[in-house]
């Protein structure tokens, strides 16, 4: 009896201590960027001027901070998956193939008082398209970013349709990734644009996916390009930088595989980080995943009028079969390390550790970190 009392005291005496921890050091609120941040997020269009009698003229579409007590008479920003074609592309797509994607952004409204937020540079994949990233890239702007997506149009969707003998380039790639900063910040400079002051070219990030993360990874060469991060990234083409990136990919890519992943970010002195979702694939990135799902998307199109090989479709496809977990369910991740290594980067500790994900953070999926200074 006297060991059970003695066993029950220093029980009770441990809870106690246990607490008395509790209540001075509790534990960490989990980071809630996953999800939509507390900025209200607008959508404009800039011209970075013309790209050949082939493709026409070259755009970005930016997604920024916007003044939320405007936005009441801006419509929702929605596109078509036709709508970055050239005009004579995009009459000949049926209905049922060509998407609609509306995303949780306006129209043109003015942009935020708040500002100047850093910009954020992306470049879309081979065979992709400037807005085909909308629901990740208005996610990202509404905490506090300016994000701006080009125009690739030498290595875009127009280019594979069109059979197009112009080939595109790291340092044609490079080239418009500038040409895009520069835009915006003469936007942001103008008075009566709707960027006005809301882009601080001080604070530059470069973002891609694919093909789009060597232009990323390139763009570490411009001295006002703090930080890179690739989707599913192809290597850089000339020799990594020592700038911070951070590396994203997802264990059932066939494009660019979990290896080339690895050897990739190997690649890099660092500091670096690389996040390793499973399951998913190649495009479960873009918003057209969500289409192809159900059997609609340009994809669906061109296989059902065999203007592709049965090969390219099952890249194509790659992450967006049923037998897949929704993209809805894969951007909440890639938005969540994204948003933390701009973060890191711009507003708190540049080294700070990338953490590994709360019990219950990401149902579905196993995320692996790597990390090294």
């Amino acid at each position: 009896m006297k060991r059970a009392r003695t066993a029950a005291l220093m029980a009770t005496v441990l809870m106690i201590v246990l607490a008395g921890c509790s209540s001075s050091t509790p534990a960490a609120t989990p980071l809630p960027y996953q999800h939509s941040g507390p900025d209200t997020v607008g959508v404009t269009t800039l011209d970075l001027g013309s790209a050949g009698p082939v493709f026409g003229e070259r755009l970005a579409t930016v997604y920024y901070p916007a003044d939320p007590s405007t936005v009441a008479g801006h419509a929702r920003f929605s596109y078509t998956e036709a709508s970055t074609l050239p005009a004579a592309l995009q009459g000949i797509v049926p209905a049922k193939y060509n998407t609609t994607t509306t995303v949780d952004a306006y129209s043109d409204p003015p942009a935020s008082t708040k500002g100047p937020f850093p910009i954020v540079l992306f470049s879309h994949g081979y065979g992709g398209e400037r807005l085909y990233y909308s629901t990740l890239l208005t996610g990202i702007a509404s905490w506090g970013y300016v994000v701006v997506s080009a125009d690739y149009l030498e290595r875009g969707l127009a280019a594979q349709t069109l059979g197009s003998k112009v080939t595109s380039t790291p340092a044609m790639d490079t080239a418009i990734m500038q040409s895009s900063l520069n835009a915006v910040e003469q936007a942001s400079a103008a008075p009566t644009s709707v960027l006005h002051s809301v882009a601080d070219a001080h604070r530059v990030a470069a973002v891609g996916h694919s093909a789009g993360g060597e232009t990323a990874f390139d763009a570490l060469g411009n001295p006002q390009v703090t930080t890179a991060i690739g989707w599913a990234p192809v290597a850089p083409a000339g020799t990594p930088s020592k700038k911070p990136v951070m590396l994203i990919g997802a264990e059932g890519d066939q494009v660019v595989p979990p290896a080339t992943v690895r050897k990739t970010y190997n690649s890099f002195p660092g500091p670096k980080a690389l996040v390793e979702i499973s399951g998913e694939g190649h495009n479960t990135y873009t918003d057209i995943c969500v289409g192809i799902r159900s059997g609609g998307g340009l994809i669906s199109y061109a296989v059902a009028s065999h203007l592709i090989t049965p090969s390219l479709a099952k890249l194509g496809i790659n992450g967006c079969q049923k037998s897949d977990l929704p993209p809805q369910r894969f951007w909440p991740i890639v938005q969540f390390y994204t948003v933390v290594q701009l973060k890191n980067q711009f507003d708190g500790d540049t080294g700070a550790t990338i953490p590994t994900p709360a019990p219950g953070q990401f149902p579905g999926f196993t995320v692996t970190v790597r990390q090294s200074s």
